[in-house]
């Protein structure tokens, strides 16, 4: 099969794939767990080096269209699963999967920075991840244009009402780096952090907006 077979993105978000050759992770092997993991486009790559990947996203049809990619498009050695689940949920009722990859990209914008916290209290407390494991994030900084858009039901953390966004209904948390360092700092002990921004403009129903993320990476130790 080829990448036309794919169901849904075709490609891993460009600073997971920096952040896997960057930490040297394609000379090794392991677990990886991620959450939001959408149809796999992110774990596929981990799977192509026979690394054995769990996903969890809230969508069934994402669970679906992961399973199907990865059971059908690509080749490894390594196991796959895909858990239709909250992310705290997942986290509360999962203990010591001690996995060697923490990854949650795109995701923690959709939920309260409060969830947040209890999340990595959980995810600690749990064992989810072994110690000196890898961990990847990316989010939504206060730049970005949905920033301040909608009802605000906690600090920084907007309940969507504007279709502009395409996420009606959705929430929006927005962050600066220096908290989600100190929260990462607090709950992951994370050392030896890599951090990069991320801000391009896109055209959208004839607006010019600004998307703004940012990536972090390190050690939990």
């Amino acid at each position: 099969m080829t990448i036309k077979d794919i169901r849904g993105l075709k490609y891993p978000d460009e600073y997971m794939i920096k952040f896997f050759f960057k930490e040297n992770l394609h000379t090794r092997r392991g677990s990886v767990l991620e959450f939001g993991c959408a149809n796999g486009n992110n774990i596929a790559l981990f799977y192509q080096y026979d690394y054995d990947v769990t996903g969890v996203d809230l969508l069934q049809k994402s669970i679906d269209d992961a399973e199907y990619n990865l059971e059908n498009v690509y080749d490894s050695k390594g196991s796959s699963s895909f858990v239709c689940d909250d992310m705290l949920s997942f986290a509360k009722s999962n203990k010591n999967l001690k996995v060697d990859i923490f990854m949650i990209p795109n995701v923690i914008s959709y939920i309260k920075k409060s969830d947040f916290i209890e999340f990595l209290k959980v995810s600690q407390e749990n064992n989810l991840f072994k110690k000196d494991a890898k961990f990847f994030l990316r989010t939504r900084t206060k730049k970005d244009y949905r920033y301040g858009l909608g009802e605000e039901i906690e600090e920084n953390t907007f309940l969507m009402k504007d279709d502009i966004t395409g996420e009606k209904g959705a929430l929006c948390t927005c962050y600066n780096e220096y908290e989600l360092i100190e929260l990462l700092k607090k709950y992951l002990n994370l050392t030896n952090i890599v951090v990069s921004h991320l801000d391009n403009q896109n055209l959208q129903n004839g607006r010019i907006l600004l998307n703004s993320d940012i990536a972090i990476w390190g050690n939990i130790s």
